[in-house]
């Protein structure tokens, strides 16, 4: 009896030896790429990779799936004659256990792959390979430490030691070259993570419906395996070889309609390429997109690169940036399948302008019925692991984080980042932990080779100094030093511990004078809501952005009150708001809507859009009048991104000078020092806080008091130092005394444990393989990106307060009032239809949903 490696009922069998040829085909055809070659030949810190050592490493992707041997995983789907069966059971740890029974480590030929290539290299690689399924490889801590030893003895026709026997004669006919003399195999760490993540991928490719099953035994299926693999890994596009780029795919006219770039853009496409880490400072709305573009343009004409990855911060910005980026991959690009651009937001599934849907678990159905090789450039999108593997990507930051942190997955996300341009848009420091996360993937990216560009309107010399530099405590240069820093500019890295240089960047296009005004009326919804209603009523659009959702949905049910509705923004006739707290199917109807409400489509007629920090940063969004709450110097610049951005628009009488009004607390910044204005996200909480450090704002309330015009970007550099220098603030602190030198040394505390812990969480890539360790903390640290509680999918769609179904919500922890629901209640939650909305229901908490979004139940 034959072992199978992959079934599909009723009576469908894949033989064992033929899936794990089909991986092997996979690793082979993926590691043959000058590109992902290249960061392996980094990771092993040698000159180059001999075709030994390649084929070896194919020997290790080969036996990955050698723990289906066990009698007890082989026996779950059969029937055995006698009636009576194995204990049933898995094949990772079962192959951890394998290590200890001679026979099967004899038959496999294991003991002589250790002693010939290279010992406990040879150990730590194939455990990298056994961990396919998304986190390290482990024993259990209970048993005896060999696992039931019944499992690898024969059982009726079947047994595993033949089986292994067998195995170990198709690696060594498919693969003769790694048997021949050759090098040990390399031990670094860097090494075995980056293998464990492409044998993860090449598991992924392997299992597609394109490998045709067979039940019966082909000492020549190598072939026909090697054969579907190049053409998958081809149509995938994860070959640079196979991306024809277009006759002057790096020219700016060619690739954006505009004649000549900007002196930022030039700058940024002819940045020499061996240095790897470029950051870009420039005002909100100057083409800092078309430069990251450009930059991806030049290093794939050069081979350094295969894939780009754009991260932006929020989802909305994600969808808008993936409609400009998506027009110039086009353009880049010739050739059948066509590179396509994806949207990587779970959520959606979209791939240039054509969305899928997924009527089944693993089955995903595109609109426009594309041929074979069109869906498989599609693969990327299906699922939100993949993204990263994609050519070409648009998302959101988390995705990447994700690659650096230690949960399921991160070796398959930080292998396929790996050969992409990594874009990280926005870049601030109002969050040390996502700082921390940030700055670990990158130093994991580069370590391997990895190109990245980090772009930002306001980013502190603080915060650059942690990005740019090897060691996580230098500091930061003193304030005169940090303030008088050019700006625009362009910063060169070499990558990792390389040195670095900042240069201006000429040309700087007209400024933008801001009227800066403070209005004390934080805590009076009605007030805000009054004065945004007037300007819509005069003609304008009004942007209110707060800092929380509470209090964003309190100025929208005053607005409604005081018979505003008309003038608010419409989903589908029925006015509404912008926040986080939608269905993830609402989300999508929210972000359409604002970009026909303030995108490049504008119309003329008064409007108001409320929202949070989803409309603070990246989106090309214009509004003729900014309310936003009190926040730090850094994030209102990104706010006052979104005021005037296209100088040609048409404005109402009053409103052709931009005007920015900021909301303070009635009573003063003081009250937020003992908690008490937590509900406008000002101020430290046991949760930590929205805007924790009230010295910095206290900082840009001064600033806007003693500069009532601010002159962008002239004025850029200046305002974030005195806003957010650890210097500058300490200072403050002091000048301030009593209770503010004890809120600064509580900040800095806190912000130093937040990255305390994202170290803890982060995957560094520099322990030993089979000393690391995966907790059991995914969601917790996804909840630190921003899932702030349970993800709750209905058990059965519902129509929501917009008209469309919905089923999947994503719920801050606090309104369960410290009683998170259980797995049990998740599972069954349910959607109660009442007027205007619904009720949802989580086991004993109920909550209501309508057009202003998720509130809890009265």
């Amino acid at each position: 009896m034959d072992a199978w490696g992959k079934f599909e009922p009723p009576d469908r069998w894949h033989l064992l030896e033929h899936h794990c040829a089909d991986v092997a085909a996979c690793f082979e055809a993926l590691i043959r790429d000058r590109v992902l070659r290249t960061r392996f030949e980094q990771a092993s810190g040698a000159d180059g990779l001999s075709e030994t050592t390649l084929s070896r490493l194919t020997v290790l992707a080969f036996l990955h799936d050698f723990g289906k041997l066990n009698a007890g995983f082989q026996f779950r789907e059969r029937s055995a004659r006698s009636g009576e069966t194995p204990r049933k059971a898995g094949h990772v740890v079962e192959a951890l256990y394998a290590f200890e029974q001679r026979e099967i480590c004899e038959a496999l030929g294991l003991c002589d792959l250790h002693d010939d290539w290279g010992g406990d290299s040879v150990s730590r690689l194939l455990h990298a390979a056994l961990s396919h399924h998304g986190r390290p490889a482990r024993k259990p801590h209970h048993g005896n430490g060999t696992g039931p030893p019944e499992l690898w003895r024969p059982f009726e026709t079947y047994d595993p030691v033949s089986i292994a026997a067998k195995l170990r004669e198709r690696s060594r006919a498919w693969f003769p070259e790694a048997f021949r003399q050759g090098p040990p195999l390399p031990a670094q760490p860097a090494f075995a993570h980056l293998f464990a993540g492409i044998v993860a991928l090449a598991d992924q490719i392997g299992s597609n419906d394109c490998f045709r099953y067979e039940s019966a035994p082909d000492l020549r299926y190598i072939d026909r395996a090697r054969r579907t693999a190049a053409e998958i890994v081809k149509n995938m596009g994860f070959r640079r070889a196979d991306h024809a780029l277009r006759a002057g795919a790096a020219d700016f006219a060619a690739l954006f309609d505009h004649a000549r770039p900007r002196p930022l853009q030039s700058a940024v496409a002819d940045a020499p390429l061996d240095r790897r880490l470029l950051i870009l400072e420039s005002e909100t709305g100057s083409g800092k997109t078309e430069a990251a573009v450009l930059r991806f343009a030049a290093l794939q004409r050069a081979g350094l690169v295969d894939g780009l990855y754009f991260a932006a911060p929020t989802r909305a910005a994600a969808k808008q940036l993936h409609e400009r980026v998506q027009a110039a991959i086009e353009r880049m690009f010739s050739g059948e399948p066509k590179v396509p651009t994806i949207l990587a937001v779970p959520g959606y599934l979209r791939a240039d302008d054509v969305c899928g849907h997924r009527p089944a678990r693993f089955e995903v159905i595109w609109e426009d019925e594309p041929d074979e090789e069109e869906r498989l450039a599609r693969w990327s999108a299906e699922s939100a692991r993949l993204f990263l593997s994609a050519t070409a990507a648009v998302g959101t930051i988390d995705q990447a984080l994700l690659a650096g942190l230690k949960v399921k997955w991160a070796h398959l996300r930080g292998a396929c980042l790996s050969r992409s341009l990594l874009v990280v848009d926005e870049v601030h420091a109002s969050d040390a932990y996502m700082t921390a996360l940030l700055r670990a993937v990158l130093r994991a990216h580069l370590s391997l080779g990895g190109h990245a560009l980090l772009m930002s309107a306001t980013l502190g010399s603080a915060a650059r100094t942690r990005l740019l530099e090897e060691r996580a405590r230098t500091r930061c240069p003193e304030p005169e030093a940090a303030e008088s820093a050019p700006y625009p500019a362009l910063t060169l890295a070499a990558g990792s511990g390389g040195g670095h240089e900042a240069q201006p960047i000429p040309g700087v296009e007209t400024d933008k004078t801001v009227s800066m005004r403070v209005e004390s009326i934080l805590s009076e919804p009605s007030a805000i809501a009054r004065r945004a209603l007037t300007a819509a009523r005069q003609g304008a659009k009004a942007l209110v952005i707060r800092n929380t959702v509470a209090t964003a949905q309190e100025v929208f049910d005053a607005l409604v009150g005081m018979g505003g509705s008309p003038m608010a923004m419409q989903v589908e006739g029925a006015p509404t708001l912008h926040h986080s707290r939608f269905a993830a199917e609402d989300r999508a109807l929210l972000d359409d809507a604002v970009e026909r409400a303030l995108g490049k489509g504008r119309t003329l007629g008064g409007l108001v859009v409320i929202g949070t920090q989803t409309l603070e940063q990246s989106l090309d969004i214009d509004a003729d009048l900014l309310l936003s709450d009190l926040c730090p110097a850094d994030v209102l610049l990104q706010r006052i991104g979104r005021l005037h951005r296209r100088p040609g628009s048409l404005r109402p009488d009053g409103f052709h000078q931009p005007r920015c009004i900021v909301l303070t607390p009635e009573n003063g910044l003081e009250a937020g020092v003992s908690g008490g204005l937590l509900r406008h996200g000002l101020g430290v909480s046991e949760h930590g806080g929205v805007y924790r450090d009230l010295l910095s704002c206290k900082a840009t309330q001064d600033l806007i008091v003693a500069h009532p015009i601010w002159t962008i970007p002239r004025m850029n550099r200046m305002l974030v130092e005195r806003a957010t220098h650890p210097q500058v603030l300490t200072d403050l602190a002091q000048n301030l005394g009593g209770a503010w030198v004890e809120h600064e040394q509580k900040t800095f505390g806190l912000a130093a444990a937040e990255a305390s812990l994202a170290q803890e969480h982060a995957f560094t890539r520099t322990e030993a393989f089979d000393e690391l360790a995966f907790p059991d903390l995914d969601e917790k640290v996804r909840t630190r990106l921003g899932d702030d509680g349970p993800r709750i999918v209905l058990s059965e769609p519902a129509f929501g307060p917009f008209g469309a179904s919905v089923e999947t919500f994503n719920l801050p922890a606090h309104l369960f009032r410290g009683k998170l629901p259980g797995k049990k209640e998740i599972d069954s939650a349910r959607a109660e239809p009442v007027q205007d909305g619904l009720i949802l229901h989580v086991g004993d908490h109920r909550l209501s949903y309508d057009r202003s979004g998720i509130k809890p139940w009265p």
